[in-house]
């Protein structure tokens, strides 16, 4: 499954990784767990991971590395959890000597600049990671087993979008034998600040209800600001209006400070990949998302028009 992206690594002596914009569990855990993977194969080459990464963890898996443009210029890039040079954090990919990508997102065959792993069935891309330390007959440490673990748990949802629970499980229970703890990642995972209560409640007393059966709300930067929160923050809690009856799709459009928004979309049901795609974006059947150019009124009602007829095509 690797052959073409391991025969890619052997010829460099430097490799970068670069995960996506807005990193969550599984962009930082990949990279991390696909980081600490090549060291232990590929001890006399020089391998990084970039990116501003999950700061929570940094203490208890491991920080993310510092890298200058020109290592980077001489390096391969790999790229994971994402399925294009734009959608990656760090521009200064695009300084790379070469390219290659591990992935389980929608693949629309805008990447072309390299080998590239793709499984749209796998429910994260540490996953996959994990299948490639099976192909190189390498052992999982701790460290790997919860940057695993981390990337597993968050982009199932706490396993409530998973496709193939058996082959999951089975995973998940062999990275516990390795040293994962769940435990204290979800103990990490579910601490807050208190200022948060006011972020809860502001999603829990500000949020719309469409005609179709779709709830979202809207974040504009005055609105965050006020709320001494962050965007990508305000993206991450978009599960805070879901799985309410009645409505089996939620929604959130945050304003960026650079004119653009972000659209979150959740479904305990209908398919809202196809509505992310429409505005240039990606994602599963039941979690997707795009960033758009603007937080514009036509265009967020357009978009709760689409989810309208996707719940309405769910129902029959």
């Amino acid at each position: 499954m690797f052959e073409k992206i391991i025969e890619k690594i052997e010829q460099f002596d430097s490799i970068v990784i670069f995960g996506h914009l807005n990193p969550d569990g599984d962009c930082y855990g990949s990279a991390i767990a696909l980081k600490e993977t090549l060291k232990l194969k590929y001890p006399k080459k020089k391998i990084y991971a970039v990116g501003s990464g999950c700061p929570e963890f940094f203490e208890f898996i491991k920080p993310l590395d510092k890298v200058s443009e020109r290592v980077i210029s001489k390096s391969l890039a790999l790229l994971v959890d994402a399925n294009d040079i734009p959608r990656m954090e760090d521009q200064r990919i695009r300084k790379a000597a070469d390219f290659a990508k591990i992935d389980h997102h929608v693949d629309i065959g805008s990447f072309t600049e390299g080998p590239s792993v793709v499984d749209e069935d796998a429910n994260s891309t540490c996953e996959l990671i994990y299948i490639l330390i099976k192909e190189l007959g390498l052992d999982i440490s701790p460290l790997v087993a919860n940057a695993l673990y981390l990337g597993i748990v968050t982009d199932t949802g706490h396993f409530q979008f998973v496709n193939d629970f058996p082959k999951t499980f089975k995973t998940v229970s062999e990275i516990c034998s390795k040293g994962a703890d769940p435990k204290s990642i979800d103990a990490l995972l579910n601490l807050r600040e208190e200022r948060l209560l006011k972020v809860k409640g502001y999603f829990l007393t500000h949020y719309k209800k469409s005609k179709g059966g779709a709830i979202y709300i809207i974040f504009r930067n005055n609105t965050i600001k006020k709320l001494k929160t962050s965007n990508s923050e305000i993206s991450s809690l978009v599960n805070l209006i879901g799985n309410v009856i009645g409505y089996p799709v939620w929604a959130s459009f945050v304003e960026y400070e650079n004119g653009q928004s972000r659209l979150e979309l959740r479904s305990n049901g209908p398919n809202v990949q196809p509505i992310a795609r429409r505005v240039g974006g990606g994602g599963h059947i039941h979690a997707a998302g795009a960033t758009l150019p603007s937080l514009d009124e036509k265009l967020i009602n357009s978009i709760i028009e689409d989810i309208d007829n996707e719940i309405s095509l769910w129902r029959k």
